[in-house]
């Protein structure tokens, strides 16, 4: 019994282990940051971490399995984020102080903006440029 404990643990502390591919990665784009929780999925390897390489706090970037970094998540303030983006909100599904929206960095493409907000019921999601056009964001995560 002891024996299948350990064998578990080993297995569930590796599974927190991402490939060499996936770690060199992070390291090349976040060189003076350092992981805090590894976790896999079905479509790759994400990595919570506080990002000292770029000043945007607490974020998590995507990572598939071959090691290519796909996108990086930054939750934002209602501050922070451009008016633009706000006013479509606004404009477009009501005023609320309920909306929380994340920047998501894509490494070769325009920032988009996710913004999850409830309506009625349900929670929905909205994906909007700088500009606050809504635009479609394959987001697998």
């Amino acid at each position: 019994m002891f024996f299948g404990f350990f064998v578990f643990i080993g297995f569930s502390q590796y599974n927190h282990t991402p490939p060499n591919g996936v770690s060199q990665s992070f390291q090349k784009e976040y060189p003076q940051s350092h992981p805090s929780y590894w976790s896999q999925s079905s479509v790759g390897w994400s990595v919570s971490f506080e990002d000292n390489d770029h000043n945007n706090g607490q974020v998590t970037a995507y990572y598939d399995e071959s090691g290519r970094h796909v996108d990086t998540h930054i939750p934002y303030d209602r501050h922070d984020v451009p008016p633009t983006v706000r006013d479509h909100m606004s404009n477009s599904y009501g005023h609320s102080n309920n909306y929380e929206y994340t920047r998501i960095d894509h490494n070769g493409e325009n920032n988009v903006y996710m913004t999850h907000y409830k309506h009625k019921k349900h929670y929905k999601t909205v994906y909007m440029d700088n500009d606050g056009h809504e635009r479609d964001y394959n987001d697998h995560h």
